[in-house]
């Protein structure tokens, strides 16, 4: 079976996250988050790590349970994003500029068309432009991922906008370049991918083409994490790995299912509600007045 791998960079080149398979090696990361990464942290079912060095604020996503694990005194705004209280849209991707500002960030809805951003002029400028260019930039936006200094990528259903720091990347050598460049037309950029902030020739992306499922993976990482990914990879080749992964993805799957289930069953609950006493809940929400009347069958 295909072994997830999860790449969060920290503040310096020993500050990381690697994740592959069933294992990871963690160092110098927020405590938050390195006690998560020891704890409750499933690299299978975890579609994707945002953190800020500066801030020290990180959210993980779990795709089985559908939870955010985020840390304890996370921006408020960002926290009602979560659940979708306070007016705010429910989020399923969350990602954090390079910055000391706590109340910085790029959040993606579940909805179509659905995001929020607090972000520096010059990030909020870029993403203006991009949607006076692009007429369906709302529909198709998926996320949005920061590098170093003005490095950032948004990323759509059809394919995605890079743009790098002048003062970072020089050269049409330079790595990050080389593979945007690759990958310019025709691919997406899929969420679980990262950015470097302390260097801008380091990344983890994965590419995948619109409507396709192959996902091509390149990165570009400082030597010694490099090793260690590569020892994790290949631990997880082991066949006894294969097999406690398959376990484990087998006891994830049924987490899954039982939230499904039971998302579904309030689903009918709600509809059953609205439908035979919960009239009134829809004339108070729609701001009018619906006469109840006996039905026959």
């Amino acid at each position: 079976m295909s072994a997830n791998t999860l790449i969060a960079f920290g503040s310096s080149s020993d500050s990381y996250f690697i994740g592959h398979g069933r294992r990871h090696f963690v160092e110098n990361m927020p405590e938050g988050f390195m006690n998560h990464a020891k704890t409750d942290l499933n690299i299978g079912m975890t579609t994707w790590i945002s953190i800020n060095p500066a801030t020290g604020f990180w959210v993980t996503y779990n795709v089985a349970t559908g939870k955010f694990h985020f840390n304890a005194n996370i921006n408020e705004t960002i926290r009602d994003h979560f659940t979708g209280a306070n007016g705010k849209a429910a989020a399923n991707f969350v990602s954090f500029p390079n910055c000391n500002d706590p109340g910085h960030f790029f959040v993606k809805g579940k909805d179509t068309g659905a995001w929020n951003a607090f972000l520096d002029n010059y990030f909020i400028s870029k993403i203006n432009v991009a949607k006076a260019e692009l007429i369906d930039f709302d529909a198709g936006l998926t996320g949005m991922l920061f590098g170093k200094g003005k490095s950032y990528i948004m990323m759509f259903q059809t394919g995605f906008i890079a743009n790098l720091d002048d003062d970072e990347v020089t050269t049409e050598e330079h790595p990050l370049y080389k593979v945007l460049a690759q990958y310019g037309s025709g691919w997406c950029i899929e969420r679980g991918s990262s950015l470097c902030f302390y260097d801008s020739r380091f990344f983890y992306l994965k590419f995948k083409r619109p409507g396709q499922s192959e996902i091509k993976m390149h990165w570009n990482l400082p030597t010694h994490m490099n090793e260690k990914l590569l020892e994790l990879r290949q631990l997880a080749e082991q066949p006894e790995e294969q097999m406690a992964m398959m376990q484990d993805e087998q006891a994830w799957m049924q987490v899954s299912q039982m939230r499904m289930n039971a998302e579904l069953q309030m689903s009918n609950m709600m509809a059953n509600m609205m439908h035979r006493g919960g009239l009134g809940i829809l004339a108070a929400a729609s701001g009018g007045n619906v006469e109840v009347v006996e039905r026959y069958y």
